[in-house]
């Protein structure tokens, strides 16, 4: 032991001697003026009142190990409680949409009026590049029909019976039958009808629906919106001289069925969800020579959430990853001098912290979001890069610290010294959450939140419980135990191999990457690179567009997946549903104003003119053809109720009607039918494939209801699509306000701790080129900005901090030249910091398998953060350092003139990150 701690002293003297014979000079030779003394004095009371708190805590931490396990451990456990009150937000409208928007509001009215209480589940046939419209298609077709109608559920009745509940208890009604869309509606689902058809018969069933609106079921049939891949025929020159196009064929039919739910859409009854597990089961099964795509409103949870909690266990995968690595370069490779359990121990504190977090945000009432899942590989980062600073500040203690100081004052140095570096991190870490925490968007405002407090997790569990098992862990070394099995000792005369000694990263900083960053043209090549990184960056920044589609969510091969990918292709009108809703307004006297309505919204491009359906419409079009000369009397001249009253004796009257009983559900009255409290009309959004064309169509479609004059509160038009849209239309600004406003935390916060303009302006620089690269990159790998790019964006900005933030505090904490200072910052920390990245980078490393768009995406995102910012944090910023950095503090420069009155000849000097 007496002689490793003599080696290494010579080798620390012979590195002084390497810079001392150097052709660098001594002294620094750069000037204070931008140190800002006054504020570098408060700094300095700070740090040395946070320092003397760091030392007292190390010192207690170092003589009572085992109460600083247990002070860590309460730190975990006390937030627990709040466990209880843990909530996991699924409901769209408190995810992704400002709290204050329109689409909110609506949605709560909508709500109130018309409860979502159904359920959809479509079928889509394909005839494999042939034709659907055949005797044989349409009998696979009803058969199939009849398959699904045959589904049979149990459910528990009074008294904790079970009932069987079959399709006609499930379905939701429109009048006496079950609302169902197909074109077998022509043939009122009759199969034995349907096997008797011709071709001929197919196509003139067909043709004279579109001519003549026939009616079945109570329902208008337009069997177009059935079909895809439709092939026509013109009979004549054109429509314009009286030609008409007929249906000859068709590749695609859809088949849509709607269930019934009495307790809310998103939360159904557990037979709901059995009924259309079985539908899908049912599809499965497929029919021969057709192919049979299918979904059900469960699909998006089954396959979208269950492949993000599926793809969690890489999670398992990255934190062995990061354990092998802890082990390996925490400590040195040898029987004494590993650090297998204080690596295990880390990865506990790391756990501990994310418990801390979720336990402490849930105990203040906050609630989880989808995305918050992405926490565990946050804090790992994190987490980890503070146990490499922690233990680096150890081993820089120099070798009369470590020969002459008791185990408890050692752990109060090295507290001490790392205390500060982690305490500047974790504050611009928990700044730039907080400030991220501020948004508009909940989702982000919920991830921010929990990272926050994760940060604050990770700070406290990591100062008392990870330096309680360091402790345990040099009093086993000085003890002379096996790392591993530490109740066991080694031979007296035991002496770790001298290879071990030095992990190889620091072994590299120490002569390769110090040696090579100080010659001029590396410096050069160094600065080049970094501006055509940012240029790369810029460019991508600028074009990066705002875009997102939900069926991302939906990974390949599968059921959903595939029924989305030919819905596309044969369905395009089967975009979005929205409603049109009106409330107790006079229906009477704005007729006329409510009937151009669907005349104008069928006009924009994004809206299906042939699916708009009014009661209203349908209404005035019975009076019109109805040849009851009761309701003749009961109007005017032109087919228009005479007064109000009659308005409405002669709606309640349609709405007995076979065509209006399907308008029933789309019209609420008060007690006595006398006055309509709400009604609503159906309009369809065509699939869109940017998010300029989805805020383009709510803006539109607004603007055309709010027109009619009625106001907002009793006309607006809403759909679950709305609340995409309206994030859209906030989050580029989102996105820009949140890293702007971090950015600003970040450089108030670093100038209070480091206290030094041109060192936090470097640092802040190269968190920029970072962020701008990230973007950038982000573009040429073909994503967009949307909500899950946002909020990895935003939570990056806490590493990429990391990264500069303790090369720059080293370099001002060290004296010498400006190229002796970046040699000993590189020296001390650079090791610690590349460390902390590629744990960072093993963490996440196994999301590169994943099938999910958020853990895919937060792969890309954290794979550019960890490159890019250990470039600019070890590579570009010590050259910048060396040519601009400032002197170091004057706390320092007079500590130096200390030692070199007390000690001239410099053989003490320590290489650190600590004052030199």
């Amino acid at each position: 032991m007496a002689d490793d701690e003599k080696k290494n002293g010579e080798t620390e003297l012979e590195l002084v001697k390497d810079l001392d014979m150097s052709s660098i000079d001594e002294e620094d030779d750069s000037f204070n003026a931008c140190n800002f003394v006054f504020l570098e004095q408060i700094s300095d009371r700070i740090t040395s009142f946070v320092q003397g708190v760091f030392h007292r805590i190390g010192g207690f931490c170092g003589r009572y190990p085992w109460a600083s396990l247990l002070i860590g451990f309460a730190i975990f456990a006390l937030p627990l409680v709040g466990l209880r009150r843990y909530h996991e937000e699924t409901n769209a409208s408190k995810l992704w949409v400002p709290s204050n928007s329109r689409a909110v509001g609506d949605a709560r009215m909508s709500e109130q009026w018309f409860p979502a209480m159904l359920r959809v589940v479509r079928v889509i046939i394909t005839a494999d590049g042939g034709d659907v419209l055949t005797p044989e298609a349409l009998t696979r077709a009803v058969e199939l029909d009849e398959s699904i109608k045959n589904i049979a559920v149990q459910s528990e009745g009074e008294n904790g019976t079970t009932v069987d509940l079959s399709f006609a208890q499930v379905c939701y009604h429109a009048g006496p039958q079950c609302m169902q869309m197909s074109i077998l509606q022509l043939w009122q689902y009759d199969k034995a009808t349907i096997q008797k058809l011709t071709k001929q018969q197919i196509l003139t069933a067909i043709h004279q629906s579109k001519s003549s609106g026939s009616s079945r079921m109570g329902m208008s049939v337009d069997v177009v919106q059935y079909l895809g891949g439709v092939e026509v025929s013109s009979n004549g020159s054109s429509s314009a001289s009286g030609g008409q196009t007929e249906i000859e064929s068709a590749e695609a039919m859809s088949m849509t069925y709607f269930i019934q739910t009495y307790e809310n859409r998103l939360n159904p009854e557990p037979y709901v969800l059995e009924w259309e597990q079985r539908f899908l089961d049912t599809c499965s099964e497929g029919i021969e020579g057709y192919s049979v795509y299918y979904l059900a409103v469960r699909s998006f949870s089954d396959i979208g959430g269950g492949t993000i909690k599926g793809d969690l266990r890489f999670l398992g995968v990255g934190y062995i990853l990061v354990i092998l690595y802890l082990t390996i370069n925490l400590g040195n490779l040898n029987f004494l001098e590993s650090k297998f359990w204080v690596a295990l121990g880390g990865i506990v504190c790391i756990v501990m912290s994310m418990a801390f977090s979720v336990g402490f945000s849930s105990l203040l009432g906050f609630a989880a979001g989808p995305l918050n899942r992405l926490l565990p590989f946050l804090l790992l980062g994190i987490g980890v890069d503070n146990m490499f600073v922690f233990v680096a500040a150890y081993d820089n203690l120099s070798s009369e610290e470590k020969k002459g100081l008791e185990v408890s004052e050692k752990i109060a140095l090295m507290v001490k010294h790392a205390g500060v570096s982690i305490l500047i991190t974790s504050l611009t870490d928990f700044s730039a959450f907080a400030i991220g925490a501020s948004t508009i968007i909940p989702s982000l405002r919920s991830v921010c939140l929990f990272s926050a407090f994760g940060i604050v997790g990770v700070f406290l569990v990591t100062l008392f419980f990870f330096t309680g098992i360091l402790t345990y862990d040099q009093k086993r070394k000085e003890a002379n135990r096996y790392a591993c099995l530490f109740c066991c000792k080694l031979p007296s005369d035991y002496s770790p191999n001298e290879c071990s000694k030095r992990p190889l990263f620091y072994r590299f900083f120490d002569h390769i990457a110090t040696t090579v960053l100080a010659l001029l043209p590396v410096k050069i090549v160094v600065v080049v690179v970094a501006l055509l990184l940012f240029a790369i960056g810029l460019a991508g920044t600028v074009q990066i567009e705002q875009d997102y589609q939900e069926d991302w969510f939906i990974p390949e091969g599968n059921y959903f997946y595939d029924y989305i990918q030919i819905s596309k292709q044969y369905f395009q009108s089967d975009g979005d549903e929205a409603f049109v809703f009106f409330g107790a307004v006079d229906y009477y006297a704005n007729d006329e104003k409510l009937l151009r309505l669907p005349e104008e919204l069928g006009a924009m491009p994004q809206i299906a003119s042939s699916r708009i359906d009014f009661w209203l419409t349908a209404y005035y079009g019975w009076l019109n053809q109805t040849t009851d000369a009761s309701v003749i009397d009961s109007t005017d001249s032109k087919r228009r109720p005479k007064d109000a009253d009659e308005f409405i004796r002669l709606l309640n009257l349609f709405l007995q009607r076979p065509s209006g009983m399907k308008y029933e559900r789309d019209i609420n009255m008060n007690e006595e039918q006398t006055v309509i409290t709400s009604s609503r009309m159906l309009v369809w959004f065509y699939k869109t494939s940017k998010s300029s064309e989805g805020i383009e169509a709510m803006d539109n479609s607004r603007a055309i209801v709010d027109s009619v004059g009625l106001g907002n509160e009793n006309a607006f038009i809403y759909s679950r699509i709305l609340f995409t849209w309206e994030g859209f239309t906030v989050i580029r600004a989102e996105l820009f306000r949140n890293v702007g406003l971090a950015f600003a935390v970040v450089f108030l916060v670093c100038m209070i701790l480091i206290a030094n303009i041109i060192t936090v302006l470097l640092v802040l620089c190269c968190v920029v080129f970072t962020m701008v690269e990230v973007v950038g990159v982000l573009y040429f790998w073909g994503l967009t900005i949307n909500v899950v790019t946002t909020i990895n964006i935003v939570l990056s900005i806490g590493l990429v901090v990391d990264y500069a933030a303790h090369i720059g505090h080293s370099f001002m904490l060290a004296s010498g030249s400006k190229q002796q200072r970046v040699r000993k910052c590189l020296r001390a920390m650079g090791a610690a910091v590349f460390n902390g990245g590629i744990t960072t980078f093993l963490a996440f490393l196994p999301l590169i398998m994943s099938k999910s768009f958020v853990f895919s995406t937060f792969f890309k995102v954290f794979l550019l953060v960890a490159f890019c910012g250990l470039f600019h944090g070890l590579v570009f910023l010590p050259v910048a350092l060396s040519w601009f950095g400032p002197a170091p503090y004057l706390s320092v420069q007079r500590q130096k003139e200390k030692q070199q009155y007390t000690a001239p000849t410099h053989t003490s000097e320590k290489i650190s990150a600590t004052v030199v």
